[in-house]
C-alpha cells in the first residue's frame, strides 16, 4: 500500500510539473500584432474548367513590397493585375483537379511572408 501511495504521489507531482511546463510554454508565445502579414482570399473554393476567378492578397505592415504569385500544378494560369498593385490575380485552369495558389512578399528586413489558398476545378457540367 505504501508503494502505491508513493507511486501515486510521484505520478501526481510529475503530472503537475508537466502541466506547469505546458502552461508556461503557451504563455510564453505572443503574436506580434505589428509583424508583416499577407493573406490570400478567393470568393470561390470550386470553379469549372475554363472559368476565371479573382484571387486577392491582403497585406498588413508591409510597405513598398510587391506581391509575387505562384500556382501549382502549372496546368493553371495565374495572372497578376498590375493596375491594382499586384494585390489581385486572375486564376483559370484547363484541367480539373486541386490547385494551390500562393502569394508572397518580401519584408523590409529581407524575410518573406507567405499565404496560400486552394481551389478545386471541376469538369464542365459536374456539380
Amino acid at each position: 500500500m505504501k508503494s502505491k501511495l508513493l507511486s501515486f504521489s510521484m505520478a501526481a507531482a510529475l503530472s503537475a510539473t508537466l502541466a506547469l511546463g505546458i502552461v508556461g510554454c503557451s504563455q510564453m508565445y505572443h503574436s506580434n500584432a505589428n509583424a508583416p502579414q499577407i493573406s490570400v482570399h478567393s470568393e470561390h473554393n470550386s470553379v469549372q474548367v475554363g472559368e476565371t476567378v479573382w484571387i486577392r492578397a491582403t497585406t498588413m505592415n508591409l510597405t513598398n513590397s510587391s506581391i509575387k504569385w505562384k500556382v501549382s500544378p502549372t496546368t493553371a494560369t495565374l495572372t497578376p493585375d498590375n493596375s491594382r498593385g499586384d494585390q489581385y490575380a486572375k486564376f483559370s485552369a484547363t484541367q480539373p483537379g486541386g490547385y494551390m495558389i500562393k502569394a508572397y512578399a518580401k519584408t523590409g528586413d529581407g524575410q518573406w511572408v507567405t499565404s496560400r489558398t486552394s481551389i478545386t476545378v471541376i469538369s464542365t457540367g459536374n456539380q
